[in-house]
């Protein structure tokens, strides 16, 4: 990912509401989609209606590409609160 579609997605996100819960190993997502998020990924992704399909795959990109990373994070600092 470039630096600039970085800067891109963390806009994005930070158009977001998003609780995470972490148990037994695992996440779990609950998004609230804001007004201006939806009309923000509708204009980076040339749509002219809101598309769940497209949305679940650009979430679902972005979790598998950065999680790694986060992950690695986690477990070098052993001391993250994660409440």
């Amino acid at each position: 990912m470039s630096d600039n579609n970085v800067q891109e997605t963390v806009k994005g996100l930070q158009l977001l509401n998003i609780e995470t819960t972490v148990a037994n190993g695992e996440f779990e997502f609950k998004i609230e989609i804001t007004e201006e998020f939806e009309k923000w990924f509708k204009e980076s992704q040339g749509l002219k209606k809101w598309s769940e399909k497209r949305f679940n795959s650009w979430f679902k990109g972005l979790i598998a590409q950065g999680l790694p990373e986060v992950h690695q994070e986690l477990l070098s600092n052993k001391e993250v609160d994660l409440s």
